[in-house]
């Protein structure tokens, strides 16, 4: 049960906190009808604020509700301001999005035992009086301050429709840990629940939307995969609304879609119905292998099992299709993970063209690959003969030394190398490659 001081310095506005602390005042005296009858002006108070705030700002629905409000207000009109009341959390949940149908109905108890509270004698004749627990104020309290008291005066409509126009912009953060800050303070912290499960369900939509261009689809696969980590629970649930409601009429372009995007995140894979996880699977396994590597399906990173798998099995094609750096595009290099299968095709290399296609795509992750990884390239390119008397091998080995020479620890790693070659030995253990694939031929 959490603290009452713990509940009351969560409400943002000034006005309610007062009238917040006008119930928890009546709560702690015992006078548990007054206390209700507080915690309901407090919404009130609320969802007016909120209302003017937004009309300030030029929101022509809350500058039409205020003009109505004033209206009622200055001709003392009671039937209008009932009427007003009543419609209260309709219109917030309709209008304006600031809650959700959940906190619509949650917050509804609250109105009603407000005016069980307020008009005791309307009860019906053989009921008692209407008697509200403690237990029952301290959760209305909760109800109120988690529902709506604690966030601020965004509407769900608004607040996606200023994110939809962020993240084409230029300012749009490119860093992750960046992109984490900017999603929990503008639209997490400050969202009501209706509006991060919208915004969850937008992004998630967007990833699936083929107008959008492959570089504007990743931005939304990246908020995905950020607001997956920020609200797991929430995200997972509208992760699976979107999946139910699209996966089963996807085309193949559809599902390439998919794969590129939402099967970034662990958790969809699963929520897939097996025969769209089989389509994938056969779509993986034929797709032009020029697809693959163009738009980025081996680059950095890579998906989760078991399409990392599917993806890893073509891998011997995609770097015989093409080893210069200029097919990788903004959306960056091959996934480091990655390295180990390329050392293997290195050491089962057939030609001198298969032992240098895979180097050249080592050089394109220059500036990401570990040292580890770095001494199991060069291991596998000491035991490769067709590497080792290929003069294409040998200019990629020389531009992955200078790519990776400056950075700590690789120059040692380089005069060992140089020694054993020098000595007619091998460099290093042999590289354990997992299922390593083979190039195509």
């Amino acid at each position: 049960m959490r603290a009452l001081e713990d509940l009351r310095v969560q409400v943002l506005s000034t006005q309610s906190r007062r009238y917040i602390d006008e119930a928890i005042a009546a709560y702690g005296a015992g006078a548990y009808r007054s206390a209700i009858i507080a915690i309901w002006i407090a919404i009130t108070a609320d969802v007016m604020y909120k209302l003017r705030l937004l009309a300030d700002q030029g929101d022509r629905a809350a500058q039409a509700a205020q003009r109505d409000l004033d209206r009622a207000i200055s001709s003392g009109d009671k039937t209008s301001l009932q009427k007003f009341e009543n419609g209260l959390l309709a219109q917030a949940r309709d209008t304006f999005q600031f809650i959700g149908d959940r906190e619509h109905t949650e917050l509804s108890r609250i109105y009603e035992d407000r005016n069980l509270c307020a008009h005791p004698a309307y009860s019906r004749g053989n009921d008692e009086l209407f008697s509200p627990t403690p237990e029952l104020v301290r959760a209305h309290l909760s109800t109120a301050i988690d529902a709506l008291l604690s966030h601020g005066p965004v509407t769900g409509r608004k607040a996606i429709e200023r994110f939809e126009r962020e993240i084409r912009e230029s300012s749009f953060p490119q860093d992750d840990a960046k992109l984490k800050e900017y999603l929990s303070e503008s639209y997490m912290h400050r969202g009501t629940p209706a509006l991060r499960v919208n915004l969850m369900k937008v992004i998630c939509k967007s990833t699936l939307d083929a107008d959008h261009d492959d570089y504007l689809r990743w931005k939304y696969t990246r908020s995905a995969r950020v607001l997956q980590d920020l609200r797991p629970i929430e995200f997972e649930e509208s992760l699976k609304a979107v999946l139910d409601a699209r996966q089963d009429n996807l085309d193949d372009e559809g599902l390439f879609l998919l794969v590129n995007g939402l099967c970034q995140l662990q958790e969809t894979w699963p929520l897939l119905h097996a025969g769209v996880q089989h389509r994938i699977e056969e779509l993986l396994g034929q797709l032009p292998i020029h697809d693959l590597v163009i738009r980025s399906q081996l680059y950095s990173p890579l998906p989760p099992e078991p399409i990392r798998s599917f993806l890893i099995t073509r891998l011997g094609e995609a770097v015989m299709s093409t080893s210069d750096s200029r097919y990788f595009n903004q959306f960056g290099s091959p996934d480091p993970d990655l390295v180990p299968h390329l050392a293997g095709l290195v050491v089962d290399a057939q030609s001198y063209s298969e032992a240098a296609a895979p180097l050249g795509w080592v050089n394109s992750m220059s500036e990401e690959i570990p040292l580890d990884g770095l001494r199991t390239v060069l291991a596998a390119y000491s035991r490769s003969g067709q590497a080792r008397t290929s003069i294409l091998a040998s200019r990629q080995l020389k531009a992955l030394r200078a790519a990776t020479e400056h950075r700590p620890g690789f120059a040692d790693a380089w005069k060992d190398f140089e020694e054993k070659m020098a000595a007619g030995e091998d460099f290093g253990e042999p590289p354990v490659v997992p299922s390593a694939p083979t190039a195509a031929p």
